[in-house]
């Protein structure tokens, strides 16, 4: 069974807003990221933050789960995406509540994958426990050697209701966003071993929480959440600015042995000669790209030929 699963990949976005998270009145504003190019020189450009990647894994996982593609536990907050976890419903209200780690990954697997963070308030004391996530994420930056864009436009919301209420003419607002484009690139990684793994219990025959069948699915709709990250099916105007994505290389690291180094980031020139640099033996690499550009990977010509090897490992 696979052990650890490292993600890098290139992806075209044209006009998204991935990244609008500074408002100021009327005017959404980009977020923009300095970092250091491959000169040495400081630059500036749109970034998307690793917060959100991790989000909108969590999502496609929860998606998978509802909507019947796997049938998995989850509690209350994760069933309908609140970040507060985990949680019980009562009165119409969702409460954050503490189990044992062992109830929690048995009743939840998202809390599971992605963790979570307990503190809470009691008479003369207070709680406070937390699981890390088995998914990390990188940010999502634009790779060096290419260009990117941005452009900041006007909408306009328009309302009839003020010409009902006083006869006049329809109310109309008018506000400021920003979109940019670019080819960016993000690095994943999925620590499998600890899917499940009640840490407080390591003494244990069954380090455990749940049965090898119960694991094998949650590592499966983990992995199976990445293929939307890649199609760009992420970020909060999904209704109106679905990014026009382009996936353009994605390198794998998988091993069924143990732990793996992280992959290079796509933003440098050279990721995968030092990714493969970097790997231990045990390190199995696949490639997907329009073409074969690099030896000692295993090439795949269909991104779906990448998720059929990766699920038949588990």
């Amino acid at each position: 069974m696979l052990k650890f699963l490292g993600f890098a990949v290139k992806v075209q976005l044209n006009v998204h807003d991935l990244n609008n998270e500074a408002v100021a009145g009327n005017v959404t504003d980009i977020r923009l990221m300095e970092f250091i190019d491959e000169a040495g020189e400081k630059r500036e450009a749109p970034a998307v933050s690793g917060r959100m990647l991790k989000h909108w894994h969590y999502e496609a996982m929860r998606n998978l789960i509802n909507n019947g593609s796997y049938t998995l536990p989850l509690c209350d907050a994760c069933k309908v995406g609140e970040p507060i976890r985990p949680a019980r419903l009562k009165d119409s209200k969702l409460n954050q509540i503490s189990p044992s780690e062992d109830e929690a990954l048995t009743s939840c697997c998202i809390c599971d994958v992605h963790g979570y963070l307990i503190a809470q308030a009691r008479e003369g004391a207070g709680v406070s426990v937390r699981r890390s996530s088995r998914a990390m994420f990188s940010w999502l930056m634009p790779v060096l050697e290419a260009g990117q864009g941005q452009k900041q436009v006007v909408h306009t919301r328009v309302s009839q209701q003020e010409e009902v209420a006083k006869g006049e003419g329809a109310a109309q607002m008018i506000f400021n966003k920003s979109y940019a484009s670019g080819i960016y690139a993000f690095v994943s990684a999925l620590d499998i071993s600890r899917i499940g793994l009640i840490e407080l219990n390591l003494g244990s025959k069954n380090p455990y929480a749940i049965d090898d069948t119960s694991r094998a699915e949650r590592i499966k709709v983990s992995i199976e959440a990445y293929r939307e990250l890649i199609s760009g099916k992420m970020g909060a105007s999904l209704s109106h600015a679905i990014p026009h994505g382009n996936p353009l290389e994605i390198l794998i690291a998988y091993s069924e042995e143990g732990s793996l180094p992280f992959p290079v980031s796509p933003i440098y020139s050279d990721y995968i000669e030092k990714t493969k640099g970097i790997m231990p033996e045990h390190a199995t690499l696949l490639y997907w790209a329009k073409e074969k550009v690099e030896d000692g990977l295993t090439f795949k010509t269909t991104i779906k030929e990448i998720f059929e090897e990766l699920l038949s490992k588990v």
